[in-house]
């Protein structure tokens, strides 16, 4: 190889080690600009409850608040979240043992808050929000929510923890914390659909149909609720091309405020 031909090799791949430092400390700093928002919003983090096992009964246990003297601001956090942060904030996510721990909103369109944090400044991790066609008060038959599959497992990206059949029967549920109502979710279903799957994202279905579609193609499944309204959490998979991840709950009204 000549000498020209050596520094030309030598400069393409000094090149090429440049730009993949800068889209490193670029990925980099999209995490650390999404943890440290999340750290700011954790002083408005509701007051949790604590789950059953996985071998007791789903219920919403009594929520220890400094407000339970005035039931009517129980979640006084969300309303606070709404004022002094975003309107649109609707309620806050928490699952045990994985990082969804989030606020969430309620968009009037499902593209605004997909590269927008809960500023609106721009962020690639965006927001989780429930699709713009859902009621904020979960009065729908099938509310979904959305969140990115962040590479570091934050936002929604610990969803496929519950692909594993052991995760899935030792994590029975979530909670959901509205302003004026705590739900528990109860998980039945984990799946993996395609984006455009008519019957997973339909707001409104009829219950037989549906349930009996999410039972049989459900790779991990308990047997739902039919009679309770449901939530659908849903994430990108890399599975194949616009797969996506599901985790299917039953909405359990908690204690009402």
């Amino acid at each position: 190889m000549s000498k020209i031909g050596r520094i030309i090799k030598i400069t393409v791949l000094v090149a090429a080690i440049c730009l993949s430092g800068y889209e490193l400390c670029k990925i980099s700093g999209q995490y650390v600009q999404e943890a440290q928002l999340k750290n700011e919003l954790m002083e408005y983090r509701p007051a949790e409850i604590i789950l059953p096992k996985a071998t007791d009964e789903i219920e919403v246990l009594p929520v220890i608040s400094p407000s339970q003297e005035n039931p009517a601001e129980a979640n006084p956090n969300i309303t606070n979240l709404q004022n002094e942060v975003n309107s649109d904030i609707t309620g806050w996510l928490i699952i045990p043992d994985t990082r969804i721990d989030y606020p969430f909103v309620g968009p009037k369109d499902n593209n605004y808050y997909l590269r927008r944090d809960l500023y609106g400044n721009h962020a690639t991790a965006g927001t989780i929000f429930m699709d713009y066609r859902c009621a904020k008060d979960f009065s729908d038959f099938n509310t979904i929510i959305y969140g990115h599959n962040m590479k570091n497992n934050s936002m929604f990206g610990d969803l496929k923890l519950f692909g594993e059949e052991g995760f899935f029967e030792s994590h029975p549920g979530g909670t959901i914390f509205l302003q004026d109502q705590i739900y528990t979710l109860e998980f039945f279903a984990y799946m993996i659909v395609r984006a455009d799957d008519e019957m997973v994202y339909k707001i409104s279905a009829e219950r037989s149909e549906f349930f009996g579609y999410i039972k049989n193609h459900a790779r991990n499944y308990r047997e739902p609720k039919p009679e309770e309204k449901v939530v659908t959490l849903s994430t990108c998979s890399y599975e194949f091309s616009d797969a996506r991840i599901v985790l299917l709950g039953n909405l359990s009204p908690g204690k009402e405020v």
